[in-house]
């Protein structure tokens, strides 16, 4: 089950120890993984620890945000003490204009011409600040624009539940759709990039393309035990190697996630 080239392969950090040993280690570079939770379960928090860790040392990281603006993103991790100075954005946001920085939100940084993320295959189109959104085609386009000069090391999409329900256009077709998450997904592995995509669990007995597409599964889940919140993490699936099938209590501290 587990070749030698699986377990000798370059390791990256989730940036929480106790699910990095659960893995094994960490998750194999290169590849895209996915992470499903219901809301407030722990999801973005999980993405963030991922960039972060890769922001110390020293790599270039970039998020696409649909799910929160980047203002929010900020305020929501500065309890942690987290600097996200160096953390570049696509903010995915529908309805919203290319995010600008402001006194209050310098701690994150946006990446250029913010105002193009749209269907750029479409260019004469100016939809209403209200229709604006992101494409999984125009993420894209607007990486391979970018890695030209930034080679991200680890890329985080949150969420894609959030850009398959509001982009610009959504296509009818899921093999189409498959087409351009694959598309994406192979573009960012043949860069040697990691990549962690989030979403919503998807209706039973129904696969979405990314849990098709992704090397590897983590699932979050939060439950409520009288006044008590119970949260759990586990890994549904890792292609390649060894890992912990057990599901594992984990925490929201003053520093970040804990895996107990």
């Amino acid at each position: 089950m587990n070749g030698p080239d699986a377990e000798s392969a370059s390791r990256v950090s989730t940036g929480v120890p106790g699910l990095d040993r659960m893995l094994g280690g960490g998750l194999l570079a290169g590849r895209p993984y996915l992470v499903t939770g219901g809301n407030g379960s722990g999801k973005t928090l999980l993405a963030l620890s991922f960039l972060l860790d890769g922001l110390r040392r020293g790599e270039e990281v970039l998020l696409v945000a649909a799910d929160e603006p980047p203002g929010e993103i900020v305020e929501n991790v500065r309890g942690f003490g987290w600097d996200l100075s160096e953390v570049r954005t696509l903010d995915a946001n529908p309805g919203m204009r290319a995010f600008k920085r402001t006194a209050a939100v310098q701690e994150i940084r946006t990446m250029t011409d913010l105002r193009s993320m749209r269907d750029l295959t479409v260019e004469s189109s100016r939809p209403s600040p209200d229709a604006e959104g992101m494409t999984i085609q125009s993420i894209h386009l607007k990486l391979r624009q970018q890695m030209v000069d930034r080679p991200f090391r680890r890329v985080v999409v949150d969420s894609m539940t959030s850009i398959r329900r509001f982009s610009v256009h959504t296509s009818s077709d899921p093999q189409a759709e498959r087409t351009e998450i694959q598309s994406l997904l192979r573009f960012l592995a043949e860069r040697a990039t990691t990549t962690m995509i989030t979403s919503t669990p998807s209706d039973p007995g129904v696969l979405t393309p990314e849990e098709v597409l992704t090397r590897g599964e983590i699932l979050l889940t939060r439950k409520w035990v009288g006044d008590r919140s119970v949260r759990q993490v586990k890994i549904v699936r890792m292609r390649g190697y060894a890992h912990d099938p057990e599901r594992r209590p984990f925490a929201i501290t003053p520093h970040g996630l804990a895996v107990g």
